[in-house]
C-alpha cells in the first residue's frame, strides 16, 4: 500500500488515518475475516512513502444490522486483545435517523461493534436538498448556496451528536450525502466536522464545481465513496479502469484536498488485497485523461440513475 495516511482524521491515540477505509457492503456478503485481513494488510505494508510508520485503520459501516459476518468481524477485532488497540482504530458508524431516541439507539448498535466505549464518528447519513432551509436573517449573498442553512430537525440532530462528543461517546460528527448542494452548504457549519460525498470518474462534475470547493474553502476534511458506482465502472470493456485506477482517481491532485479518504467495500479477501495493492495518490496525467473521458459519456447518461441529482452537474463553483 503506497498511501502515507492523513493527519486531517487521527485516531484516539493520535494517529493519522489509512487514506483506504474498508467499509460494509449491502450489495454483497463480506467474510468475517475482512476486517482483520485488512488491519493485517496496513500493518505489513512497507516501502517508500507507505504505512510504516503505522496508519489507524477506518473501517466504516452504516446500518451494523445490515452485514453480520462483516460486522462480527469488527467487534472480534475490537474485542480480541490482538493487533491494534482500539485507540489506534478510527471506527464510523452512523445512520439516518434524526430524533433523539432514535438517534441514541443507534449510537448504541454501533458502539456494540466498536468496542463498547466510544465511536471515532458517527455520520448522519443520506442528508437531503430538504432537510436545507434558507436563512433569511443572514445578510445577502449572491451565492446561492451560501444562503442556506440546516433545517431546525437537522440542527437538533447535529447538536444531539455534538452532545456525545462533549459525553466522550464520539469523536467526531460527520455527514453523508448524496447531493452536492447539500455537501457544500453544510461544509459552512461548524458543527459538522467531515464530509462524506459521493464521487467517481463517472460522478464527478459536481463534486469538483460546488462541495468539494466548498470543503477545501472551509478546510472540511472529505471522505469519498461509491468510487466504483457499485463497481460498475469496472464493467465497460476492453478500457474500463481497474478497481485500484477508481479509487486512485478519487486520490489525485485536483480532489485532494480536500478528499483525505476513499472507502471501498471490497467484496471478498482478493479484491481487497488488488485495491490495497494498487490504490495511488492520484494518477499519471495520461491515466487521468482517459478515464475522464472514459467517465463522460457515463456522466451524461446516467443510465442506472446513480445521480439522484443529475441537474447538479451543470452548477459551476461562481454560480453555485
Amino acid at each position: 500500500l503506497s498511501l502515507s495516511p492523513t493527519s486531517a482524521l487521527t485516531s484516539k491515540s493520535g494517529k493519522p488515518v489509512a487514506r483506504y477505509g474498508l467499509g460494509g457492503a449491502a450489495r454483497s456478503t463480506q467474510p468475517s475475516s475482512l476486517p482483520s485481513l485488512y488491519v493485517n494488510e496496513l500493518i505489513s505494508a512497507d516501502g517508500e512513502g507507505g504505512n510504516e510508520a503505522g496508519a489507524a485503520p477506518f473501517l466504516f459501516f452504516y446500518n451494523p444490522h445490515r452485514y453480520p459476518q462483516f460486522m462480527s468481524g469488527i467487534k472480534e477485532l475490537t474485542t480480541a486483545g490482538q493487533g491494534p488497540t482500539r485507540e489506534d482504530m478510527f471506527i464510523a458508524g452512523g445512520g439516518t435517523e434524526r430524533t433523539p431516541d432514535s438517534l441514541d439507539q443507534r449510537l448504541s448498535d454501533c458502539l456494540e461493534y466498536s468496542g463498547g466505549k466510544y465511536l471515532d464518528c458517527f455520520v448522519l447519513e443520506y442528508v437531503c436538498p430538504e432537510e436545507l432551509a434558507v436563512d433569511v436573517l443572514a445578510p445577502w449573498n449572491p451565492d446561492p448556496i451560501k444562503r442556506l442553512m440546516p433545517h431546525p430537525d437537522l440542527v437538533a440532530a447535529l447538536s444531539h451528536v455534538r452532545g456525545w462528543i462533549d459525553e466522550g461517546k464520539v469523536r467526531y460528527c460527520g455527514i453523508s450525502t448524496h447531493s452536492h448542494v447539500v455537501g457544500a452548504a453544510l461544509a459552512s457549519v461548524e458543527e459538522v466536522d467531515a464530509l462524506m460525498i459521493r464521487y467517481n470518474l463517472g460522478h464527478k462534475d459536481a463534486a469538483e464545481e460546488v462541495s468539494f470547493a466548498a470543503a477545501r474553502e472551509k478546510n472540511k476534511p472529505v471522505i469519498a465513496f461509491t468510487t466504483t458506482r457499485w463497481n460498475a465502472l469496472q464493467e465497460g470493456g476492453p478500457n474500463a479502469p481497474t478497481t485500484s485506477e477508481c479509487l486512485s482517481f478519487a486520490l489525485g491532485k485536483k480532489v485532494s484536498p480536500p478528499v483525505e479518504a476513499v472507502l471501498h467495500s471490497a467484496r471478498d479477501e482478493n479484491e481487497l488485497r488488488e485495491a490495497m495493492e494498487g490504490v495511488r495518490m492520484g494518477l499519471d496525467e495520461d491515466d487521468e485523461a482517459r478515464l475522464r473521458l472514459y467517465g463522460e459519456s457515463i456522466e451524461a447518461a446516467n443510465e442506472d440513475f446513480f445521480d439522484e441529482y443529475p441537474e447538479e452537474r451543470y452548477l459551476k463553483a461562481s454560480s453555485a
